[in-house]
């Protein structure tokens, strides 16, 4: 039997009536609006998505105004959010939906992880929160609640596997509703069960949780951080968002570009600055021609 009872379903619903967090996609049912807040959320924090997904509505307000347009406005509509290649892959995704679904997205989790740029995660969230399926959803907040709730953890990172936490959220899951559970989970592990200091005494279900008060929560949060590909002490992500704004409006060689980002550029930097591009090539953000670089159209 479920730790996760229609009691425990209760006391979390009552909470996220009184703290639930606003969104501008939380107010509609839109599946292209839910699925580019789903889009830029990914290794993005929600509340900088915020002002991009407003902006860029205002530019692309549907999957056949964004499958008609260049993948350079794309790129320069996206400019400044990051992870360039999201932006590319939504691209596509709205030009197949239009021609293939005639701009209607597919409803359920399987039809939608066919389509390119969505994976599990998304794929139940937009069946969940735009079509109101019946659907667990787990992102990093629900996986933290639902590890810490079923066991006393043996540190605050500690986090069940991927396979787990969907089955196990597919338990917990309540008869209907699924769709303010979701987010009351998602708000609950943003704001209450958060990854360090969490806040157990405001936790509505602390009475039923393995992990509620553990002293583990008192230990440093260890933190294991990927070193950040950089060149001159700058990381490499920050060089191509330059790089494209750069090559918005003309196509530059090598050369003209290292001109325009170092004042006293060296040959090292052209080497380095050429190994940056090929790869912006090979992950079809630019194209190169006769030796003149340009985003792709």
């Amino acid at each position: 039997m479920s730790i996760i009872t229609p009691a425990v379903h209760k006391k979390i619903f009552r909470w996220y009536t009184s703290h639930q967090r606003s969104f501008p996609w939380r107010t509609t049912r839109n599946p292209y609006r839910i699925l580019l807040s789903e889009i830029m959320a990914q290794q993005t924090q929600v509340r900088r998505v915020v002002e991009y997904y407003r902006r860029w509505l205002k530019r692309f307000p549907t999957f056949s105004s964004l499958a008609k347009a260049s993948a350079s406005d794309v790129l320069r509509e996206w400019s400044g959010l990051g992870y360039n290649s999201r932006a590319l892959r939504f691209h596509r995704l709205a030009q197949q939906v239009s021609s293939q679904f005639h701009s209607r997205l597919p409803k359920t989790p399987d039809e939608l992880q066919k389509l390119p740029g969505i994976g599990k995660y998304s794929a139940h969230a937009v069946a969940c929160f735009a079509f109101n399926a019946q659907v667990p959803v787990v992102d990093v907040n629900i996986r933290r609640i639902l590890t810490r709730v079923s066991k006393k953890i043996s540190s605050a990172s500690e986090m069940m596997n991927d396979d787990d936490a969907w089955k196990f959220a597919e338990q917990v899951l309540p008869q209907k509703n699924a769709y303010n559970w979701n987010q009351a989970l998602m708000d609950l592990g943003g704001t209450i069960c958060t990854a360090r200091n969490p806040n157990c005494s405001e936790c509505p279900i602390n009475s039923i949780c393995a992990s509620a008060f553990s002293k583990k929560f008192l230990q440093k949060y260890a933190v294991t951080k990927k070193q950040e590909p950089s060149w001159k002490g700058i990381p490499r992500r920050i060089y191509r968002g330059k790089i494209l704004k750069l090559l918005h409006f003309h196509s530059l060689s090598v050369d003209e570009i290292a001109g325009l980002l170092w004042n006293d550029c060296t040959s090292n930097d052209t080497v380095w600055l050429t190994s940056v591009l090929d790869i912006m090539v090979k992950n079809g953000l630019l194209i190169a021609v006769k030796k003149k670089y340009s985003i792709v159209q």
